[in-house]
């Protein structure tokens, strides 16, 4: 039986996908039998007219996967909002147990499974009655979870992290992304630390440039060690 790890973010757009892309890419670097997983993607994007997901997409080339998208995610909506509305918009009717057995399958195939939300740890995936809280909990894993150095981040990461511990899920620490070397984003980082008594897993430069070659770079940066200590 595999191992997993869930990665959450404090918004949406924060970088999850390019985190989850990291670890993925450094584990499979290293020898490592390792997949992602994205459950529901809502903003899919159509490829040979199937559509796919696209952060999905993103991971399986720049960590050079054979598998295909479908294996690496279970529900891939159209329309780009909350998956429980843009599963109400397409009648999909998203089962949790499609999911979790998906999950099940990855892990009886690989080491390592990398399991990536949508958007952050409240969002609901069915209407009224299932969230990724839900889903965490389900799957029991641990999260990791992805913030930005930002002004408006210690209290976004905070109250993130006050929350997974009111529904007992345990954070491993946080990754921070796009950090700039602005003096406030520094401090932010400290305090949400000293707050949170989390580790700080990984300290992401912002890329303004994403070719191939500057991705991989920031990537084999990531302390292996590390990464293999937080899977559940």
């Amino acid at each position: 039986m595999g191992k997993g790890i869930f990665i959450i973010g404090t918004n949406t757009g924060i970088g999850k996908t390019f985190i989850t892309g990291g670890i993925v890419y450094k584990l499979k670097k290293e020898g490592y039998s390792v997949i992602p997983y994205k459950p529901i993607q809502s903003g899919g994007i159509k490829s040979e007219d199937l559509l796919i997901s696209q952060d999905i997409k993103y991971i399986k080339e720049i960590c050079d996967l054979d598998e295909n998208c479908e294996k690496m995610n279970t529900y891939c909506l159209y329309n780009e909002v909350s998956p429980h509305l843009a599963d109400k918009i397409e009648n999909i009717n998203i089962l949790k147990e499609n999911i979790i057995n998906h999950y099940k399958k990855l892990t009886n195939e690989y080491d390592y499974v990398v399991v990536e939300g949508a958007g952050g740890v409240v969002v609901p995936l069915i209407d009224n009655d299932y969230y990724i809280y839900d889903l965490i909990k389900d799957l029991d894993l641990d999260v990791v979870m992805l913030s930005s150095p930002y002004i408006g981040t210690i209290n976004h990461t905070v109250l993130a992290y006050e929350f997974l511990k009111n529904k007992d899920i345990n954070c491993k620490g946080i990754f921070i992304n796009r950090y700039t070397g602005n003096f406030y984003e520094d401090d932010n980082i400290s305090v949400i630390k000293n707050i949170t008594k989390l580790d700080i897993l990984g300290v992401i430069h912002k890329l303004d440039d994403f070719k191939n070659k500057n991705i991989k770079k920031e990537y084999d940066n990531f302390d292996t060690s590390n990464l293999m200590s937080l899977f559940k």
